[in-house]
């Protein structure tokens, strides 16, 4: 009898290969549990309160009137909660034409709508934290939902610990804690700790507001906390478009209009606006049939918006002999200028009629000079209470957020808070002077507007304040582990200042929690990139009712 001695040595060869591979698997797994528990996870935006940074379940259309393409919003088909439903009827009205359309191919009837983004959300700088690596303002950010300790909120970080925060005519205001005095301290740890009573059921009525005398105090100390560069790009919204210019021109519809009846320069009919030259100041144009209000094209219904008023004008410009543009924008009733003129002179001026040589220069500097045929790119605009000028992309001049430099100035926070509402802008104009020149792909833009509603009680619970946390007469103290955040499309945003239930989790707390705040421990991560947007569907496959073709081109950092 004869024997095969190598049918057991491949035996033995094959098993460890067999081995090796449910090692290699249960390694990968185990990288890949790891990597998403401590390095990077993904995440998916179900609902639109980032918006238009975030896209939750939405709808695209072009607009009919115009051309420009907006996102609207619709209902997740997970979310089986009550709301609003988007029917046959709706209407989506365009963010740059104010055209109401009607033919909306997804709705939540028809149970067909594009998916939310989603996103890579870093978890290892949390881990490491620091001045570096740690919580940063403005940052967007995933956390726990405070409500149920399970559900995944992203919201963007406006609220830092150890600060007093106060949300007040779109702008965000703080105070760190070491700057506030003993006496209003004891008297806003005092509210809190109120407040916390109420929550628990220890005490009743309405919360207790700040004296006369703290409120004097913390006036005269918040500071506005302005965006970083790299944030403000992806809070800048649109409000009209000059390259998407409306085909009718009803009552309705937004056009740069010219301020002389008659003998006008300007001709602003066309995508190309001109100005033939002319020696009288007043000679301009205005943003006509545009409501400048915090509105979000996202929201299919909303409640009226506030009236807003940051903004930034952009264009590009061509000058074809010696000229002048200028820019005139307002801010709580303050009428503000920039001027640039093709010998390279730059300014800033603040006066209620257009500038004359007597009048006062705010601030002022030099460029190159401009050149016939030669186009710059031109910007002005007036944020968190700065202005600031740019030619072809570089900061020329600017206001300063120093009392002691020149251009500073800042708003009285005692006269804003008693505003009944917002005081909003007028609408913005340029000006020519001297000789002819072109203007191409001119845009307005304005900036995020953060707000309470004091109309309505928009928390469930009858004691707390007005419009929510965080309002002019209840601003929040952010203990050494608390956290604010509110989402970018405000109006549709049930965030910090809104939220008044919590889970059981939270309860056991007892102090420690403070109720419109995020614990410390309850953060997950920095959003940074959409990895995969709402792909495309195929048309000719009409029945087909999700995506199937990658949207490469909306891929994109998060900021």
């Amino acid at each position: 009898m004869t024997t095969n001695a190598a049918w057991p040595h491949d035996r033995v060869g094959a098993m460890g290969e067999i081995k090796e591979t449910i090692e290699s698997i249960v390694v990968a797994l185990i990288l890949a549990f790891v990597f998403r528990a401590f390095i990077v996870e993904a995440f998916v935006i179900p609902t639109g309160s980032m918006a238009p940074t975030l896209y939750g379940a939405h709808g695209t259309i072009v607009c009919e009137d115009c051309g420009t393409e907006f996102s609207y919003g619709l209902r997740d088909l997970a979310d089986n909660r009550a709301g609003r439903v988007v029917g046959a009827g709706a209407r989506a009205t365009c963010p740059n034409c104010n055209h109401e359309n009607t033919g909306l191919k997804m709705t939540d009837a028809s149970r067909n709508p594009e998916s939310g983004d989603r996103i890579l959300v870093m978890k290892w700088p949390l881990d490491i934290g620091g001045d570096w690596f740690g919580p940063a303002r403005w940052d967007v950010t995933v956390f726990k939902d405070p409500a149920d300790g399970t559900t995944n909120f992203i919201k963007r970080l406006i609220g830092l610990p150890n600060e007093l925060l106060m949300i007040l005519d779109g702008d965000v205001f703080t105070i760190p804690v070491d700057d506030i005095s003993t006496e209003t301290f004891k008297e806003l740890d005092t509210i809190r700790h109120e407040k916390y009573l109420r929550r628990s059921q220890q005490a009743s009525g309405r919360m207790p507001e700040l004296s006369f005398e703290a409120k004097t105090e913390l006036d005269g100390k918040f500071k506005i906390a302005r965006k970083t560069s790299t944030t403000q790009q992806s809070l800048w919204m649109p409000v009209y478009d000059h390259d998407y210019l409306p085909r009718t021109l009803g009552a309705t519809q937004p056009r740069w209009k010219p301020l002389l009846v008659n003998d006008s320069a300007w001709h602003t009919t066309h995508r190309t606006i001109t100005f033939a030259g002319s020696n009288h100041s007043a000679d301009g144009i205005k943003l006509a049939g545009k409501r400048l209000v915090g509105q979000c094209a996202y929201n299919i219904a909303d409640r009226p918006p506030p009236l807003v008023s940051d903004f930034q004008v952009s264009f590009v410009f061509t000058p074809e002999s010696e000229t002048e543009v200028r820019i005139r924008l307002t801010k709580m009733k303050r009428v503000f200028w920039a001027i640039v003129n093709t010998r390279g002179e730059v300014s800033i001026v603040e006066s209620l009629d257009p500038p004359q040589a007597s009048t006062p220069v705010m601030l002022s500097g030099k460029i190159d000079p401009l050149l016939p045929g030669l186009s710059v790119q031109i910007s002005f605009e007036h944020l968190d209470y700065r202005l600031s000028l740019h030619v072809d992309g570089q900061e020329v001049l600017a206001s300063s957020g120093d009392p002691n430099e020149p251009g500073y100035y800042a708003p009285s926070v005692y006269a804003l808070r008693r505003l009944s509402r917002p005081i909003g802008a007028d609408a913005p104009q340029i000006h020519g002077l001297g000789g002819a020149f072109k203007m191409t792909h001119v845009v307005v833009r304005r900036d995020v507007f953060y707000y309470h509603d004091p109309s309505y009680q928009a928390l469930a619970l009858y004691w707390a304040p007005r419009g929510g946390w965080a309002s002019p007469d209840h601003p929040i103290l952010l203990r050494n582990h608390e956290y604010f955040m509110l989402g970018d499309n405000t109006s549709a945003s049930k965030d910090s200042r809104l939220w008044d239930s919590f889970g059981d989790h939270m309860a056991a707390r007892g102090e420690a929690f403070q109720l419109g705040t995020v614990p410390k421990d309850q953060l997950i991560g920095k959003a940074f990139f959409v990895y995969w947007p709402s792909p495309h569907r195929l048309e000719w496959l009409p029945n087909l009712k999700f995506g199937v073709v990658p949207d490469v081109g909306r891929m994109r950092w998060i900021r």
